[in-house]
């Protein structure tokens, strides 16, 4: 079997897009507009034949000579989504109109119906229906397919699904909510259920909205499949992945993909929740965990930063808002090489590659280069200067511009981090990893109180570490060993209250966004009070997201006389067994079988001497994890396949390129019980 890229797969997709755009005003949701910014940009629809792209918004319109329009959604053609396309139909004068869906047919009957059954061509040849009512002539021209675009290649080992940015496993804590909501659903036929924990809920036992995004997300992996032509042979590690799998192997689609395809390939899907440690750990091995984490996001985007490109821009932003970005440059339009030694090499060697590059395209440019200071090392200063040299030669900008927006994003995250707290959150983490582990020393969570009180005795201003900076340590510790964090209840109380009173004492930007929902408007004791209480109610539940687990229970190991405690992050346990010679029972790792052969191969392997299915027994192996994954972990996956020196090819997949606030978000703001 050859090498699988998934960024070709992504950027043909777009073709099937172009094809359709010519003498048309194009509307891109957000989701696909950021796969969009990942394959080809905005100027492959302009160069397409599109005479303008606008938001998808019910405040957007055409001009009256405008007579064709392109929808480009990511989600079913349902609720806010019908309504803005109506909107927009309504506000114009169209008299052809293509709408394009990342969600197939399927989907759209489950949204309708609750269910796979229906016929699926009609799904869309009643909306076609709509679409000519809202242009009020039935003799126009309406057009709906599905294309599935929201697949984002950020380098050849990694690719994201824009579509489900906020998709996150639940938490022990959630059980008794689902559990409410299930019977309070089933209240008249008297189907009642009682939950003791995740691994007891199916799919149809969560609220209905939150089962749609199971099944999108599923049909997400299916058309990835689809379009790479494969087999799929699907595994899980974790409650909320096993659904995930689940509908994956069940799913009506993939039927006729399965008997024709030659080549197969393995995914496991696995919850983020199971190891939260290293998403929010400041350890930052590579040069794009840092710039995702020190550089703004850009507007509307889940996996790209803002870069300013000011300093090779002869125009300068007209404002004292050093915040303020002039046309901002972005990751996305390196090529595919250049950002894989963002992600996979370590922060040195990625520092000494992008260098490396500069010299050589000022050099092809003849630009006046001078080579100083030591060899082997990079200082921020040499990047800058080598920078420098393309202002005012606008052809050699262009020609690079992919690599001058790196190295910028490299720049700008190497001085923020100097006058940021990064290393000194790296120190207390490593405290906190040795001692946890120490009977002698005190508990995680008391170590944390230290630092805190430390912190409020000083000005605002004059802090080192801010409430969301804590809240992180939080989430590492209790990641880390569960309940076992703190000593005792007391210890937890102090920790609350200083955090109420910290929260109640603070500016309202001073707040973490991720609290801010559960605080409330206005901020009060009463609220401020209910929110901490929650806040630690996920926090303990941290360490029981491992509960139902044999082989991956404990992602921390205490060390001994001759060795440091450490990190053992579950991705890397999930690969040894995988890879393991010795070919041991997988016992966390569940086989969801897609197919009568893979059925007979594991139920005879309980009577007869037959090896059971393995994510190993595919050339491809991908590893998708729900909840989003940092760019060391995608590192560390590679690091630890090359140790096997195997013939597998490993992808990694993800909902989100993530930095450690977003956990926080996903954790403590993110809803997925409310519809």
């Amino acid at each position: 079997m050859t090498s699988v890229d998934v960024g070709q797969v992504a950027f043909h997709t777009w073709t099937k897009v172009c094809d359709k755009v010519r003498r048309a005003v194009v509307f891109v949701d957000d989701a696909c507009a950021e796969s969009l910014h990942w394959n080809g940009g905005l100027m492959r629809l302009v160069n397409a034949g599109a005479l303008n792209v606008k938001e998808f918004s019910s405040f957007e319109c055409a001009e009256p000579s405008e007579k064709k329009a392109v929808f480009i959604v990511s989600t079913p053609l349902r609720d806010v989504t019908e309504t803005i396309i109506r909107d927009i139909i309504q506000n114009s004068q169209f008299q052809y109109v293509v709408v394009i869906t990342a969600q197939g047919p399927l989907v759209h009957l489950f949204a309708k119906h609750g269910s796979y059954e229906g016929d699926e061509q009609y799904v869309f040849q009643s909306f076609e229906e709509k679409v000519l009512e809202w242009m009020g002539n039935m003799n126009y021209t309406a057009e709906v397919l599905h294309v599935p675009v929201c697949t984002v290649s950020v380098c050849p080992s990694l690719f994201v699904t824009p579509g489900l940015p906020r998709l996150f496993p639940l938490l022990p804590t959630d059980v008794t909510g689902v559990e409410a909501i299930y019977n309070s659903s089933k209240a008249r036929v008297g189907d009642k259920k009682s939950f003791e924990s995740l691994a007891e809920i199916e799919t149809h036992h969560l609220p209905k909205h939150l089962q749609l995004k199971v099944k999108m997300l599923a049909a997400t992996l299916n058309d990835v499949f689809e379009e790479l032509h494969l087999q799929d042979d699907p595994y899980s590690v974790g409650p909320f992945s096993r659904l995930v799998a689940t509908e994956l192997a069940n799913y009506p689609g993939a039927r006729h993909r399965r008997k024709t395809s030659q080549s197969r390939a393995s995914i496991v899907c696995i919850d983020r929740s199971l190891d939260l440690a290293g998403a929010v750990s400041h350890q930052g091995e590579t040069l794009l965990d840092r710039i995702l984490t020190l550089l703004p996001r850009l507007p509307g985007h889940n996996n790209d930063v803002m870069v300013s490109m000011a300093d090779i821009c002869s125009a300068q932003p007209d404002t004292s808002d050093a915040e303020e970005v002039l046309a901002p440059g972005c990751i996305a339009h390196a090529d595919s090489s250049c950002r894989n030694v963002l992600a996979t090499k370590k922060h040195k060697e990625a520092l000494m590659e992008v260098n490396r590059q500069l010299v050589e395209a000022a050099s092809s440019e003849h630009l006046p280069l001078s080579l100083s200071g030591r060899p082997g090392r990079v200082t921020v200063e040499q990047l800058h200067s080598h920078v420098k040299l393309f202002k005012g030669h606008p052809e050699a900008i262009q020609k690079h511009s992919g690599l001058l927006q790196v190295a910028m994003a490299t720049i700008q995250a190497m001085q923020k981090e100097s006058g940021s707290n990064m290393e000194g959150l790296l120190g207390l983490e490593k405290m906190l990893l040795q001692s946890l582990g120490d009977e002698e020393c005190v508990s995680g969570l008391s170590q944390v109180i230290q630092v805190w009180e430390r912190e409020m005795k000083k000005e605002t201003d004059q802090r080192l570490y801010t409430i969301e900076d804590i809240l992180l340590l939080l989430v590492y510790v209790y990641s880390l060993v569960g309940e076992d964090a703190a000593e005792s209840e007391d210890e937890e109380r102090k920790m609350m209250s200083l955090l109420a009173e910290a929260i109640l004492s603070s500016k309202e930007e001073d707040i973490p966004p991720a609290l801010t929902e559960f605080v409330g408007d206005p901020v009060t004791a009463n609220g401020v009070t209910k929110a901490i209480e929650q806040v630690f109610e996920k926090l303990r539940s941290l360490g029981a997201c491992r509960d139902d687990l044999k082989q991956f229970r404990t992602v921390y190991n205490p060390g001994s006389l001759t060795s440091q405690a450490s990190h053992v992050p579950v991705l890397k346990q999930v690969l040894q067994e995988i890879f393991n010679p010795a070919k041991t029972d997988l016992l966390d790792i569940e086989h969801k079988s897609s197919g009568l052969k893979d059925l007979l191969k594991s139920g005879f392997g309980l009577f007869m001497n037959v090896s059971k299915p393995r994510p190993s027994d595919s050339p491809l192996l991908i590893l998708f994890i729900i909840g989003g994954v940092t760019a060391s972990e995608v590192k560390l996956i590679k690091d630890t396949v090359t140790s096997y020196k195997t013939g597998t090819q490993v992808i990694v997949g993800s909902t989100k390129l993530l930095k450690p606030s977003d956990v926080l978000d996903m954790m403590f703001s993110n809803p997925l019980l409310e519809s």
